[in-house]
């Protein structure tokens, strides 16, 4: 399977992850991503598909999750949930942090992310028809 976002296109969306990253980052938004879509972009070819503004939003919205990933250091919504450490104290020595990476995330997809899916109308609600 070809990958939805290739490394010059994300580059041209404003992508900031290193191309050496890019790979991992790009697999782990799909799958995200691709659900929230009910897989719209693996039954129609992304490429072929004549309606630009979706497909713009559609891979704007993946250039957004990838940057997000790379930015808060975690793909999948185990790392987030990992990077979630409220407070530990061990001999007198306490780690906190503030705003987490789950504060702007649901299910993993990053809310900016989100917004351009819905701005394409491809947020999945109910019963798959073709």
């Amino acid at each position: 399977m070809t990958p939805l976002l290739d490394y010059e296109t994300y580059e041209k969306l404003g992508g900031t992850a290193p191309e050496d990253k890019f790979a991992k980052l790009e697999l782990d938004a799909e799958d995200l991503i691709n659900p929230r879509t009910n897989f719209y972009y693996l039954s129609h070819s992304i490429d072929t598909d004549a309606d630009k503004e979706r497909v713009y939003l559609f891979r704007k919205a993946l250039t957004l999750q990838i940057n997000y990933s790379n930015d808060v250091g975690a793909s999948t919504p185990y790392e987030m949930s990992d990077k979630d450490i409220k407070s530990v104290s061990v001999d007198g020595t306490t780690v906190t942090k503030g705003t987490t990476p789950i504060n702007f995330v649901t299910d993993g997809v990053y809310n900016l992310a989100t917004d351009y899916l819905f701005r394409a109308g491809l947020l999945y609600r109910g019963v798959p028809y073709d």
